[in-house]
């Protein structure tokens, strides 16, 4: 058997639950930053795909470096027009060459941008709202070693937590339920973003909904479907958790001065919000400033050797089946920690911080939760499939 540096601890202070405040956040999937996070997966698995189909190997990439740049619109009650188009801008690494055969990389890049714009949002047309380039360039030769040897390609750890709070299961909820269901029955764009806040006992969560301009014809209509969208998300969310839940929704929202939330394309994208890989949703699909996290973007990164990407998804699926497998355990934060070039199953460090149902940790719990953190670490190879097959969401 593998000896692997794997270390059981019994987790200090407060719960989450018994914190007096908490604050959680999700980005939807047309948010600027969920946008990016996308498109620099989609490129990665594109990528990964052709190497494998024409080449039979796969090389070495990080196309974690997207930024979105704001367009502009004129845009009011019926409709609105483009003044200047999103631009779509990739960096970040990869190989364009080998063997002798080159490899269309800034093709397969643009084509999957697209594609990944058209299978997620309604009205954003890449075609005609977009403007899509890549400026992606060589990586190092040395990554490209570190690739085919299936070992750390740089020193960086991941972390996750489960299960999700009260607080965090609303937030996380009602955004899909809004990007997911509401959108089919409201004239909303995909932009979605929920913020969320526990306090005295009670949930708040402020939504940001876009509206779609020709889709809405005056004010009065405007005033109607916000009345009747915030009554949907009500009644959806109070019946996540046994608090009261108070939901507002578009709260800059001056309808007498015709200041709305209305949009063409169904992202803020298209006037002056921009966006950037790692900036939205961990891997968690949650902003959770009361919890551990990585600050690494996993979109866009190798699914084979690159840790960023790796280890964060390791350490969620981790503590997912530490609290399925070990129900003596209330909560678990799992953590990883990469030195570059050593084997992904043998990490620097892996240490899983528990919270026990009750009492405290025994060497029973401790043996068990280091049984299923041995299990996930040997069986790493195998979330590259995952990744790959786009079974996982990692925003």
């Amino acid at each position: 058997m593998t000896q692997r540096n794997i270390v059981i601890a019994e987790a200090t202070g407060q719960f989450i639950e018994d914190i007096p405040v908490e604050i959680v956040e999700r980005k939807g999937i047309g948010h600027p930053d969920s946008l990016c996070d996308g498109i620099a997966e989609r490129i990665s698995v594109e990528y990964t795909h052709w190497c494998q189909e024409n080449l039979g190997t796969v090389l070495h990439h990080n196309f974690d470096k997207v930024q979105l740049v704001a367009g502009e619109v004129e845009v009011g009650y019926g409709g609105g027009y483009l003044l200047k188009p999103i631009r779509i801008q990739i960096a970040g690494r990869g190989t364009p060459a080998f063997q002798g055969r080159k490899v269309p990389m800034d093709d397969i890049a643009i084509e999957a941008a697209k594609l990944h714009v058209r299978e997620t949002m309604r009205y954003l047309n890449p075609d005609r709202h977009m403007v899509v380039d890549s400026y992606a360039g060589r990586g190092a030769e040395e990554l490209q070693y570190v690739v085919d040897h299936v070992t750390a390609n740089d020193t960086s750890f991941g972390v996750s937590h489960w299960p999700r709070s009260g607080l965090e299961l609303a937030v996380y909820e009602t955004a899909q339920y809004i990007n997911l269901k509401l959108i089919d029955e409201f004239p909303v764009g995909e932009d979605v973003k929920v913020m969320g806040l526990r306090r005295n006992g009670e949930l708040t969560l402020t939504v940001a909904a876009p509206f779609i301009a020709t889709h809405v014809g005056d004010a009065t209509e405007y005033r109607e479907v916000k009345q009747a969208i915030e009554k949907a998300i009500q009644e959806y969310s109070s019946q996540l958790d046994h608090r009261k839940v108070t939901v507002m929704v578009n709260t800059a929202d001056d309808v007498d001065h015709d200041v709305v939330y209305l949009t063409l394309t169904g992202t803020s994208a298209e006037m002056g919000d921009d966006g950037a890989v790692g900036r939205g949703n961990r891997v968690n699909g949650v902003i959770a400033p009361f919890r551990s996290a990585s600050l690494e973007a996993a979109c866009g990164k190798n699914p084979i050797s690159h840790v960023g990407k790796v280890y964060n998804v390791l350490a969620l699926l981790a503590a997912q089946d530490i609290i399925k497998c070990v129900p003596t355990v209330r909560a678990a934060t799992v953590y990883v920690l990469s030195q570059i070039g050593a084997p992904l199953d043998r990490p620097l460090i892996a240490s899983a911080l528990v919270h026990p149902a009750n009492g405290h940790l025994t060497p029973s719990i401790q043996a068990d939760v280091q049984s299923v953190l041995d299990e996930h670490l040997a069986q790493v190879s195998s979330l590259r499939t995952q990744v790959l097959n786009r079974e996982l969401t990692l925003f």
